[in-house]
């Protein structure tokens, strides 16, 4: 029995930084013309002419031919493709690979269609697409290509990914880095740590086309973020044709919950129409156990014993639709808006032991709550673009509106008994009410200006305003009512300028931002107003030493604005002794963050990375010993340094095996503040591996694992956690469905702690959750790739790629 294997090693670094930088690699892309004829040399209109990945089957490019059967696909960017031609009647043509090098600025090829009476097929898919393909300064991740995460949510394919970690309160860190800027479709998100957190735990992977993980992002990306970009690339079809795909899945633990949901897509030429809609349902708990011990003089050795379970289950329902007109060959406008709303319902039990110097309890409180967590999301997006000329010069509009609401209900109540758990006179109740409105209005205008062979100038303008209205109202044991504004207005200018030297490629990038921002508490009429203007230099060069070896180095200027959510000043509790508190004093800060890469044929990629930060803002823990309390704030500190090593190989050891593992080295450096001289520090390590097999029969097994040592984030300290799992899957429906089944953390080991020992401060927690999931889904796709009608005029698919990402 034969198996095919259809393997190839990673896409080129340039190729993948020309995925980086899309209208920077302008004068590295190639024009393919030609013309189609039948066998009597006659032209067959309207044919579609597309290119085709040879890896992994996907459409990237297409054109549907002239009256004269002309064709001519546009910046095509550097890497190997195959041109396929189709039309309803005739047998479809799949050229020879072509290559795209940068040596050839056209590449013309004439085709002849074959007649034949049967319907064209789809292109078939003959490769496999890799889960995560590593670059010398990106790693772009497809949840779908692996068996263990298309069925699980972003927030845990987060989890795993390398270099990123989560901590106890939702804190995403990239190689041990706070200040991590998350993107959904290339637009910025303004959430909270937890409102983020359960967004992105109500996105399916399967929902998702792919992660990138941008650590030096250039000038035409907002400063935001220094510790770099995440951004989440929803899915939208892009091949000519009716087609799509529907799926449905399981999640099996303790409870079950399921989610499904249909990706659609329709291209009629002029216009591309496109829509989604997916849901999801979860069910299960977790639980904390945490020791807070005092080492103030009066209560030296004294302690509280924290014993946490909250059981929840929650739904949302994410939508998606556009579409795209092309007014004319270079002329398109799109529209498109995406939401989602969904809500979340849980009961916790929480019980605290008070134990004196003697180590002997002297009160318990018990207490129970329920709460209930709503949220709402839409964005609208319109979207213009002008192709100036066939050189690659043009002009981009965008403008979004969006608006994110949440509210959180929550009743608790307690009460307090002696040594003998006989029950004291002093209960309490405590009634919130809270929940924010995010309003966001974004503009911007790029244009892009090849300006020869070797330099490709791009400029542009943006203007972005966010207005947030939070409130609280708490009632009982603790009162507190207050209102928060805040409002944030950025003009921002940038320009780029790259230029391709023989083997060298030099790109200087330098973005203004001028940033006003307004905090305003409506109840103690506290106000805080800063106004600044900033300049963000970055810098690139890549020397390709020879066809194996390619040496990048890259440096850039960023900075961290503190959220709304960090300048409010809102005191939540989570249980009466322990609280988080908002900080309106807090100020951005500033990195400075440099990297050098090689890459040794794609194969064997090492980068080596340095951060120094000022006025670092990261959550302290604080204890008050009088009241027996502790709280978690945001805090300026003086600065920070971060070291980091990592080497990613992937490998094919046998035709069956395929490997791919990075292991992280750092180390972290944090000076607490000017009277504390000795800085905290500490050495940590990450490590990720992935192992696909290919089976006879059409099945496919995937082993991944991964390991992260202890980590110093602030004062806190994460503990080390690893995790294993293991999937298969199997082609049916002649290859149009996927079934997959897989099990995540198999081992049950996948679980949170952390501790803190600074000051006063003392305190250990271990947090558990169902981890171990049976996970099981299905995929189909369908449609043609082929035309059908004569109203498809001629334009570039190419266009609505650059569209319709949204």
């Amino acid at each position: 029995m034969k198996t095919i294997i259809p393997i190839r090693i990673v896409i080129a670094a340039a190729v993948i930084l020309a995925m980086i930088f899309p209208v920077h690699a302008e004068i590295e892309m190639a024009i393919i013309k030609g013309k189609v004829v039948n066998e009597q040399n006659q032209p067959v209109e309207y044919a579609t002419a597309v290119l085709v990945s040879p890896k992994t089957g996907e459409v990237i490019k297409g054109e549907v031919c002239n009256e004269k059967g002309e064709f001519n696909i546009s910046k095509v960017d550097k890497g190997e493709y195959v041109l396929s031609v189709s039309m309803v009647g005739y047998k479809k043509h799949d050229s020879e690979k072509l290559i795209v090098d940068g040596k050839r600025t056209v590449i013309e090829r004439n085709i002849v269609l074959n007649e034949q009476a049967e319907m064209l097929k789809a292109v078939e898919v003959v490769a496999k697409k890799e889960f995560i393909e590593q670059a010398v300064d990106k790693t772009v991740i497809h949840p779908e290509a692996s068996i263990t995460s298309a069925s699980e949510n972003v927030y845990e394919i987060l989890r795993k990914l390398p270099g990123v970690s989560i901590d106890n309160n939702d804190n995403i860190t990239l190689k041990g880095m706070q200040g991590v800027r998350v993107m959904i479709d290339d637009k910025p998100t303004y959430l909270s740590a937890e409102q983020l957190a359960s967004w992105l735990k109500s996105m399916q992977g399967k929902d998702v086309e792919r992660i990138e993980i941008i650590e030096n992002p250039s000038a035409k990306y907002d400063a935001e973020g220094n510790s770099g970009i995440i951004n989440i690339k929803t899915k939208h079809t892009r091949a000519p044709g009716f087609n799509g795909t529907v799926n449905g899945g399981l999640n099996i633990a303790s409870k079950v919950g399921w989610n499904g949901g249909v990706n659609l897509n329709m291209n009629y030429g002029k216009l591309n129409l496109y829509g989604s809609y997916s849901n999801y349902h979860w069910e299960g708990w977790n639980s904390m156990d945490a020791i807070r011990r005092f080492t103030g003089t009066e209560l030296q050795g004294a302690s509280q014993v924290i014993k946490n379970k909250e059981t929840y289950d929650g739904s949302s329902h994410n939508y998606k639709a556009g579409a795209d007109y092309f007014i004319a060959k270079n002329h398109v406008i799109s529209v498109m808006t995406r939401g989602n709303f969904g809500s979340n319902y849980g009961a916790m039990n929480n019980r605290t032991s008070f134990t004196d110097k003697f180590d002997q309890v002297d009160s318990i409180l018990i207490t129970t709550s329920t709460g209930n967590n709503r949220w709402n999301s839409a964005t609208y997006n319109l979207n213009y673009k002008w192709d100036i000329d066939t050189t690659g010069q043009s002009l981009l509009f965008d403008v979004d509106f969006a608006r994110f609401g949440f509210t959180s209900s929550n009743n608790q109540n307690g009460k307090y008994y002696d040594a003998s758990e006989m029950e004291l006179n002093h209960g309490l109740t405590v009634v919130t009410t809270q929940g924010n409105d995010i309003s966001i209005l974004s503009s911007k205008l790029d244009y892009v200006l090849p300006v020869n062979k070797v330099l490709n100038l791009e400029s542009g303008l943006k203007f972005s305003s966010v207005i947030t209205d939070s409130y609280i109202d708490m009632d009982g044991y603790l009162t507190q009512y207050d209102n928060f504004i805040y409002e944030e207005n950025i003009l921002a200018a940038y320009l780029n300028a790259r230029a391709q030297l023989n083997k060298t490629t030099l790109q200087l990038g330098l973005r203004l931002e001028n940033t006003f921002s307004s905090g305003n508490s409506v109840v103690t009429n506290q106000v805080n107003d800063t106004t600044y203007i900033k300049l963000f230099p970055s810098f690139f060069v890549q020397q390709q030493l020879n066809k194996d070896n390619n040496l990048n180095f890259r440096y850039s200027y960023r900075i961290g604005r503190p959220s709304y959510h960090h300048l409010n000043p809102f005191r939540w509790m989570v249980d009466p002794y322990t609280f988080n508190i908002g900080n309106p004093n807090l100020k951005p800060q500033f990195t400075h963050t440099a990297g050098l890469s090689h890459s040794y044929k794609n194969k064997l990629i090492s980068n080596l990375g340095v951060n120094y930060t000022t006025g670092l803002f990261t959550e302290i823990i604080r204890q008050d010993d009088v009241s027996r309390t502790v709280y978690q704030t945001m805090e300026n500190l003086q600065n920070s340094l971060d070291l980091t090593l990592s080497e990613t190989l992937q490998l094919q050891p046998f035709k069956w095996w395929r490997f791919n593992g990075t292991v992280t080295g750092m180390y972290k450096t944090i000076q607490m503040d000017e009277q504390n001289l000795i800085p905290l520090s500490r050495f940590s390590f990450m490590a990720n591996m992935s192992n696909n097999f290919t089976l006879p029969w059409k099945l496919d097994l995937e082993m991944s694992g991964r390991y992260n040592s202890e980590q110093l984030i602030s004062n806190i300290i994460l503990r080390p956690r690893y995790s294993i799992d293991l999937g298969i899957q199997r082609k049916v429906l002649k290859d149009q469905g996927t079934i997959k089944v897989s099990v995540s953390d198999i081992l049950n080991t996948s679980n949170g702690g952390a501790y803190a020992k600074y000051d006063n401060v003392d305190i250990e927690v271990m947090n558990k959750w169902e981890s171990r999931r049976l996970n099981i889904s299905f995929n189909y796709r369908f449609g043609k790739d082929n035309f059908k009608t004569r109203a498809n005029r001629t334009t570039s698919s190419s266009e609505e790629e650059n569209r319709s990402s949204k």
